[in-house]
């Protein structure tokens, strides 16, 4: 607790309806708001409109105040928002200590920070943790090493009590840590299995005492307290992008796979080299590749970069395209490798890649890049209802929210889909924000609240006017 604040003040933070993190309630995406505004846009129904400094996280509230991060040059931002009137409250600035290669969808403040109703705790990957006071005083940093990976690290913090766990997935030398939020001090650290490929989904809490994330090739929970992993699912693809979902004692979770589905069957190296090594070198070279996932991603499958994938690179690439993209319904009982019945149901198709899924009164949604959202039955993933949404099609990278017996979907373009939810849901409304959005929206207390590249916007059907 910070000392500057009183505890009258304190206790005016705590939020009336929580969206404390990533996605709001343990990043289920589910606000219990009503009367959540249908149609709106930069000229309906606005609040307030605030200028922003670019960044990808999503807000998070503390009752009157709203947390975001964000960069500008060298400086990484987490600013502080009045609620009431979208007015800056404070801007606090580290200097970032490097700026790690990530693909250009990726952003420096892409990890949305994580309030506990007094502090703020934000993750750069171009610097480590920070902890600011409701006040923006700078309560602790904690800068962490260089975090290479293909795509960049953009997973988001998540608290457990007095914990701040991050899991940090990269080519080389990944691990989790769980930080002591009252002064930023290492409680644990736990290695992981590097992954080259990266993996880019953010942990979630399981019940009281664990927390679920994904890793290459498969979903495990760990232990809060220790860091030890207590259980896994295996053979899924190495990529994982969305976030797990929790709901009571199942995890709905899905990846897509590396190189895409449609794949020739890719022969043994042995067979490979007899078929296509043409200056006998014993490697196969860029213009000797077959068809498939050696051709097409030469560049990837090359890890050395030397111009040729040698055996070890070959085996490495076949074990990558092995799993298809699926969604699990899993059931962990137990301890160990639950693979074999942990699984309640797959599905296969039209599996997303960055959007985390959305458990709505009884029906699961997820939505694919094409505007192709998908209705299963929860219970056993019989598809109810999958189509386009119409006026918003294109990519989706901000995961679907839900409230008032609504869905919001907002693609890259900044199309926001309005859907009645339900087995045969509707599109309602598409409503256009003018510019791209790539951070999740949040509701709260009836509004509904969304960022694009230049601005933050609080939208409501009962207030909001012309800006």
């Amino acid at each position: 607790m910070s000392p500057s604040l009183p505890l009258l003040c304190l206790a005016a933070l705590l939020p009336a309806q929580e969206w404390r993190q990533f996605r709001g309630p343990n990043a289920t995406g589910v606000s219990s708001s009503r009367n959540v505004p249908v149609h709106f846009g930069p000229a309906r129904n606005v609040v307030w409109k605030t200028p922003l400094p670019p960044g990808k996280s999503s807000p998070v509230f503390a009752g009157s105040r709203i947390f975001l991060t964000a960069h500008e040059g060298d400086k990484l931002l987490t600013l502080a928002v009045d609620r009431d009137s979208g007015r800056p409250l404070w801007r606090a600035e580290l200097t970032r200590s490097r700026q790690e290669r990530r693909n250009k969808l990726n952003d420096a403040a892409a990890p949305t920070p994580v309030t506990d109703g007094s502090s703020v705790y934000s993750f750069f990957p171009d610097f480590g943790l920070v902890s600011y006071d409701a006040a923006g005083k700078e309560r602790w940093r904690l800068p962490l090493p260089p975090m290479p990976s293909m795509q960049g690290v953009s997973a988001s913090p998540l608290l457990a009590g007095s914990r701040l766990l991050l899991v940090l997935d990269q080519a080389e030398n990944s691990y989790m840590l769980a930080v002591d939020t009252r002064n930023g001090e290492t409680l644990w650290k736990q290695a992981r299995r590097p992954a080259p490929g990266g993996a880019y989904s953010s942990p979630v809490l399981f019940g009281n005492s664990e927390f679920v994330t994904f890793s290459p090739f498969e979903l495990a929970g760990f232990s809060v307290a220790t860091g030890e992993k207590l259980w896994w699912v295996s053979g899924l693809p190495p990529q994982p992008k969305a976030t797990p979902l929790v709901a009571g004692d199942t995890i709905f979770a899905y990846v897509r796979s590396f190189f895409g589905d449609a794949l020739p069957q890719i022969p043994v190296f042995a067979t490979a080299l007899a078929q296509n090594d043409a200056n006998h070198d014993g490697a196969i070279q860029k213009d000797e590749a077959p068809e498939g996932p050696a051709r097409q991603f030469f560049g990837v499958v090359d890890r050395n970069k030397d111009g040729r994938v040698d055996a070890n690179e070959w085996d490495t690439m076949m074990e990558v395209a092995a799993p298809k993209s699926t969604l699990l319904a899993i059931r962990p009982t137990g301890r160990g490798d639950l693979t074999a019945k942990a699984v309640r149901w797959q599905f296969f198709r039209n599996i997303p890649d960055v959007p985390t899924p959305l458990l709505y009164r009884n029906t699961l949604y997820m939505i694919q890049n094409g505007g192709i959202l998908s209705a299963l039955n929860p219970g056993n993933g019989a598809v109810q209802k999958q189509g386009r949404l119409s006026g918003a099609l294109g990519d989706y990278y901000a995961s679907p929210i839900a409230a008032d017996g609504k869905i919001y979907a907002a693609n890259q373009e900044g199309k926001v889909a309005v859907i009645r939810a339900g087995a045969d849901w509707e599109v309602l409304a598409v409503n256009d924000m003018g510019e791209e959005c790539y951070a999740t929206p949040a509701i709260v207390d009836g509004d509904l609240y969304v960022r694009t590249p230049t601005a933050f916007y609080r939208f409501s059907a009962r207030q909001g006017t012309a800006p």
